[in-house]
C-alpha cells in the first residue's frame, strides 16, 4: 500500500476478488508466449495487459481466475463513463423529473401554529462540494454537474464490493499516476498492485426547513440500486438498496440526485 493512503482492503476481505482487483504499472513489450494454464496477473506488464497479450490468456487473480479480456471489458467501461460523468449530471440538472423517480419516503410533520408569517424564500438546497469531495473523479464531476440537493454515482457496468462503509471498484489497467489522477486509492496486493476506486454508499444532506415544514421536491434515481428518505424537517438520505456486505455488477445508469425546496 502507499504509505500515505490508507489502504482499501481490511484482513477478512483479502479473499475478494472482483473483474479488476490488481494492477501493475509497467511499460508496453512485445507480445510473449504464454502458458496454456493461469498467469499470475503480476507476471505480465501493463503492456500484456491493455494490448499486448490475447484476450483469452487466463490469468490468476489469488484463488481466482479471469481473462484478460474480461478486465479490459471492465476496463473500457469505466474510463467512458468517467469521461461522461460531468455531462451526465449536468443533463439531469436541465431535465428534472417528477417526485415519483425511484423508491422513496417523505417523512412529514405538522404545522406550527403562529409560524405562518415566516415563510422561506423557495430556494433550492444544493449539497455542498465538501460531501463527495473525497469520492473518485467521476463522481465529483457528476454530482457537482448535476447541483442536487443530494447525490449519489456509481461507476456502470463494474463488478464492486458494496459494504456500510464505501463501495470499492477495481481497475487492473492504470498506472499509479492515473489512479492518483482519477481519485483513485494504490495498494499491494498477492506481490502486484492495483487501484481501488471508493464510493460512498449512503448520503444523508441536512438543509433549514421552511416554517411550515412544505418542500416540494424532484428526483431522478436509479430504483434498483438507490433508495431515497426526505425528512420535511431537514435531511435528505440516499441508501443502496442491497444488503450489505454485497459484491454485485452495477448496470448502465447507478445514479441517484434529489432536489427539494422548502417552502416550495
Amino acid at each position: 500500500m502507499k504509505s500515505s493512503q490508507k489502504s482499501p482492503l481490511t484482513a477478512p476481505r483479502l479473499w475478494i476478488l472482483l473483474a479488476g482487483v490488481v494492477a501493475l504499472a509497467g511499460s508496453a513489450s512485445a507480445p510473449r508466449a504464454l502458458a496454456a494454464t493461469a498467469v499470475p496477473l503480476a507476471q505480465l506488464s501493463l503492456g500484456e495487459r491493455l494490448s499486448g497479450a490475447p484476450d483469452s490468456t487466463v490469468v490468476q487473480l489469488g484463488p481466482r481466475t479471469t481473462t484478460l479480456g474480461q478486465l479490459r471489458t471492465a476496463h473500457r467501461a469505466r474510463e467512458a463513463a468517467f469521461l461522461k460523468a460531468g455531462l451526465a449530471g449536468a443533463t439531469l440538472r436541465g431535465n428534472p423529473v417528477s417526485a415519483g423517480g425511484g423508491t422513496h419516503t417523505v417523512v412529514t410533520g405538522r404545522t406550527p401554529v403562529g409560524n405562518l408569517g415566516n415563510l422561506q424564500v423557495a430556494q433550492s438546497v444544493i449539497e455542498p462540494q465538501s460531501q463527495y469531495a473525497s469520492a473518485p473523479a467521476d463522481m465529483k464531476a457528476f454530482c457537482n454537474g448535476a447541483q442536487a440537493s443530494a447525490c449519489l454515482y456509481l461507476p456502470p457496468d463494474q463488478q464492486v464490493t458494496a459494504e456500510s462503509t464505501g463501495v470499492a471498484d477495481w481497475d487492473s489497467l492504470v498506472t499509479q499516476a492515473q489512479c492518483a489522477q482519477e481519485g483513485g486509492a494504490w495498494g499491494g496486493i498477492w506481490n502486484s498492485y492495483f487501484c481501488a476506486f471508493n464510493y460512498p454508499a449512503s448520503v444523508t444532506v441536512h438543509f433549514t426547513p421552511a416554517a411550515n415544514y412544505k418542500l416540494s421536491r424532484s428526483a431522478n434515481c436509479d430504483r434498483s440500486t438507490f433508495a431515497y428518505t426526505i425528512d420535511v424537517h431537514g435531511a435528505i438520505t440516499i441508501s443502496m438498496t442491497a444488503a450489505l456486505p454485497v459484491i454485485m455488477t452495477t448496470d448502465d445508469n447507478p445514479t441517484c440526485v434529489v432536489s427539494v425546496t422548502p417552502g416550495g
